[in-house]
């Protein structure tokens, strides 16, 4: 994910919950994931996906919510 604007959102999957502030330019690792997410602050939220095209090698599962610095 690469953040185009500065923002602040809630992310939410199941009974977990995490909120995150970002700036601009940051580059970050999203593990596949299904979450809904709400801005929770003043400013639009803008950002690049970047999908791989082959699967990730095996490994444990994610233990966080949302993006990873």
């Amino acid at each position: 994910m690469v953040t185009l604007s500065s923002f602040t959102r809630r992310l939410t999957a199941g009974a977990r919950q995490v909120e995150l502030s970002l700036e601009a330019g940051q580059v970050r690792w999203l593990d596949a994931q299904e979450h809904a997410g709400q801005n929770i602050g003043d400013s639009a939220t803008h950002a690049l996906f970047i999908e791989l095209k082959e699967p990730a090698p095996p490994r444990a599962a994610p233990s966080g919510l949302g993006p990873r610095g």
